[in-house]
């Protein structure tokens, strides 16, 4: 009997044990420096910090979690709660949607951490973008310390040396996170719609706001900023409220219970935003048809001198340039033919008359490409296709393929943060690539 009832004990033990070893490896693989800046106390923090030995720094009870160029964590504060662990874990999983990698106990209430399975480099202004939203929204539907969540990198306290819910078993991309708090930020956006609707407003004053008719369960001591920030946020997000009604708003919902000063800096915080009214373009963001190919090829926009270079939009440029030149040659093509199919001379007003391209577009494929004799003899394999089709024989339709590829070969990109070049070209499936020079 007594085996029966300590043997789930022993195996709830030896699973939190599992959990710890997991993620003590994830921590040590995630915190990329083999120096990461690490201490024991909270007061140690006031005061520079010495990067120590990844191992012995893994020991300590604050770690600093990413570097100022990326991280692999998401970590939220969450200050004033005193419900159980146990308890807490399932109103978290709740309210996300999602199981945190740790969830950890402070002195005032909770960590909450997520494991990125991808790097997040915040010079990539897409993905920095995405993992400020989520951050932000996590911590509105938690309510979050602002101060303790919203930056990206910092100190957090060391789930392997505090009591700790862990759980190594899913790690997240900043897509997944995204995705799944995009859709919690519009019922949040709901429910504080449906909280504010009593409010009327005009262009240039705030109506009467009917405080009994909102819902202030939040607003208490250790709290108040928090609440403060999220109900008007939401107020702003429904069209409620326009930016230059902010601080009025903020000082009818707080009714002088915090200090003026204070107000002006939660109000200075919120407008720095610019957040405009809820409309059907809030919608989550779209990979592009290339995003898999960037990634791969390790390419993301990164900063110089505090100047973003927008490399991924610049090879966005480039791949508009080859799907144009593919359209022109094209055309081209056509036009050739049209010229083979009236017997006439190959002249450039014929050309132009057939194709409907340019003169200039013509003289460039002409004389500077130095293409024409490729595009003629497509077009004409093309004319005869069509002869002999009448005659019921069948014929191969004539590739382009080489053709795209030969015009392509002028177009390059250099990727200028590794000097790595890449090149464009079409593939078997006749889509538009672009690969790595050698």
């Amino acid at each position: 009997m007594l085996d029966l009832l300590n043997k789930p004990q022993t195996l709830n033990l030896e699973n939190h044990n599992n959990n710890l070893i997991n993620l003590h490896k994830l921590l040590h693989k995630k915190l990329f420096l083999e120096n990461i800046q690490s201490c024991q106390t909270k007061e140690q923090l006031e005061f520079y910090v010495k990067p120590k030995d990844k191992n012995e720094a893994l020991h300590d009870n604050f770690i600093r979690y990413g570097t100022k160029h990326a991280t692999s964590f998401l970590i939220i504060d969450i200050d004033n709660i005193h419900t159980p662990i146990n308890q807490y874990k399932q109103e978290v999983q709740s309210k996300l949607g999602l199981t945190p990698n740790w969830i950890t106990r402070t002195s005032k209430g909770y960590h909450i951490g997520f494991i990125l399975e991808d790097t997040v480099y915040l010079s990539d202004t897409i993905d920095q973008e995405k993992l400020v939203i989520t951050k932000k929204t996590i911590t509105n539907i938690l309510n979050g310390d602002i101060a303790g969540s919203h930056r990206l990198i910092g100190y957090w306290r060391n789930p392997l040396t505090h009591t700790s819910i862990i759980n190594t078993d899913k790690l997240y991309t900043i897509d997944e996170l995204y995705k799944v708090i995009y859709n919690k930020q519009l019922n949040t956006a709901a429910i504080s719609n449906k909280q504010t609707s009593d409010i009327k407003t005009t262009k240039n004053q705030i109506g009467k706001i009917n405080l009994e008719k909102i819902n202030k369960d939040g607003f208490i001591q250790g709290n108040r900023n928090n609440y403060l920030y999220i109900t008007t946020i939401g107020m702003l997000y429904n069209g409620k409220i326009e930016n230059n009604q902010v601080e009025d708003t903020l000082i009818n919902l707080n009714n002088k219970e915090l200090p003026l000063e204070e107000i002006k800096k939660i109000s200075k915080s919120i407008q720095k935003y610019n957040i405009k009214e809820n409309t059907t373009k809030n919608e989550p963001y779209i990979k592009g048809e290339y995003y898999q190919d960037l990634w791969d090829n390790k390419i993301h926009n990164y900063k110089t001198k505090d100047i973003i270079e927008f490399s991924r939009q610049k090879i966005g440029q480039k791949i508009s340039t080859a799907k144009i030149l593919e359209k022109t040659i094209g055309k081209l093509i056509e036009g050739y033919k049209v010229t083979y199919r009236n017997n006439e001379l190959f002249t450039n007003k014929n050309i132009i008359k057939n194709s409907e391209v340019s003169r200039s577009t013509i003289k460039r494929y002409r004389n500077v490409k130095k293409i024409e004799q490729e595009i003629k003899i497509i077009a004409f394999n093309q004319y005869m296709k069509e002869l002999v089709k009448k005659k019921g024989v069948k014929a191969d339709e004539p590739p382009i393929r080489e053709l795209l590829n030969l015009a392509l070969s002028e177009l390059s990109f250099e990727y200028e943060k590794t000097g790595k070049v890449f090149a464009f070209m079409f593939n078997e499936n006749d889509r538009l690539i672009f690969y790595e020079v050698p």
